[in-house]
């Protein structure tokens, strides 16, 4: 399977929550680099470690974070890159915005990720706030 194809998948199975086909598609030396200085900011090393941050970011919003639109998917090498544009809303907060996640690949499985957000400052309160309560 083309890497495109797999980054696909990716998005795919997470917008069904189906967490056995995402782990498939992902290395278990994972790193994951989620921006900025906010509550959820920072690196996640292990598929296990990054599992428990997604599930953190699903908690504090209620499950209703998504992603909710990709634009284009392309790759360069082992680097696949996705547009993308994802919202989420809960207790009483709300926010959408725009995205590129940049994917590493290696020996056929995602092996990096590195989230990119429009307006970071603004995702940086919102996970923030969310997480004080």
């Amino acid at each position: 399977m083309q890497q495109t194809e797999m980054v696909r998948r990716f998005y795919a199975a997470l917008a069904q929550g189906d967490f056995d086909a995402v782990g498939a598609l992902l290395s278990e030396e994972l790193v994951w680099h989620q921006p900025g200085r906010g509550a959820l900011s920072g690196v996640y090393r292990g598929k296990q470690c990054v599992f428990a941050h997604l599930g953190r970011m699903a908690q504090l919003s209620h499950g209703t974070f998504a992603i909710d639109q990709v634009d284009y998917v392309t790759e360069n090498g082992d680097l696949v890159v996705a547009s993308i544009a994802f919202a989420v809303s809960a207790s009483g907060l709300a926010m959408e915005m725009r995205g590129t996640d940049l994917f590493r690949f290696e020996e056929g499985l995602i092996r990096e990720v590195w989230l990119f957000s429009e307006r970071i400052d603004e995702e940086d309160c919102f996970w923030t706030a969310l997480a004080q309560g």
